[in-house]
């Protein structure tokens, strides 16, 4: 079967084409017919040799798609091996996808969608009411957690570089500051992917018993 390899640490130019023998499945596994890829941050880093969880090189990046198992549309998390015609992944791992989005459409979901989700409601329990501050608010994650504070009543800021980030968040329900700009706090959840460096100052900008979810 196709498959795209990353041959080296680099540009895109590193991903090329190749053969690999066709995938199988146990009980507890099944084997999607790839139609769409997802091409997320772990996927470029990765393709840069900076990706700590990476296979080592050569390998086949894709950490999510979207195609058919037994006819039935699907999306899944792969952990790696998803730029390929077939993948294999265990069942607790694929989700259902309506008719009404494209694979195109649905490979973009997995990561970014599961990572927002997890860290506002299973982690933050974001409720009605609540303030979230969101580093990098434009980005996958960004967008997904704009969504899911907007459904459950909760006030979205997300914090961008540039005006024009700043307005599509505006336009799509949210708030937004201008990195540099000052922040009003205080917030009941922070997600902030820039990592240990950001924690002084998302612990000064915390609501008393909120949460600092770090991620990526």
């Amino acid at each position: 079967m196709r498959v795209v390899e990353i041959t080296k640490a680099g540009a895109p130019e590193v991903l090329v084409p190749a053969e690999r023998p066709e995938p199988t499945a146990d009980k507890d596994h099944e084997i999607i017919q790839v139609r769409a890829i997802g091409i997320n941050f772990a996927d470029i880093m990765g393709r840069m040799g900076l990706y700590p969880d990476a296979p080592p090189i050569p390998f086949v990046p894709g950490y999510e798609v979207a195609g058919l198992v037994k006819g039935k549309r699907v999306v899944a998390v792969t952990r790696f091996n998803g730029y390929a015609d077939k993948v294999v992944v265990r069942k607790d791992q694929l989700f259902p996808l309506p008719d009404s989005i494209s694979f195109e459409e649905g490979a973009a979901i997995p990561v970014n969608y599961l990572t927002a989700w997890v860290a506002l409601q299973e982690q933050a329990r974001v409720r009605k009411g609540d303030r979230v501050l969101v580093e990098h608010g434009a980005g996958g994650v960004g967008i997904a957690a704009l969504q899911i504070c907007r459904k459950a009543g909760a006030t979205f800021v997300g914090v961008v570089s540039t005006k024009e980030k700043a307005d599509f968040l505006r336009a799509q329900g949210g708030e937004a500051v201008i990195r540099g700009e000052k922040i009003e706090g205080p917030f009941h959840i922070i997600l902030d992917p820039t990592g240990a460096s950001a924690l002084r100052k998302d612990i000064n900008l915390l609501a008393p018993a909120g949460s600092v979810i770090l991620y990526g």
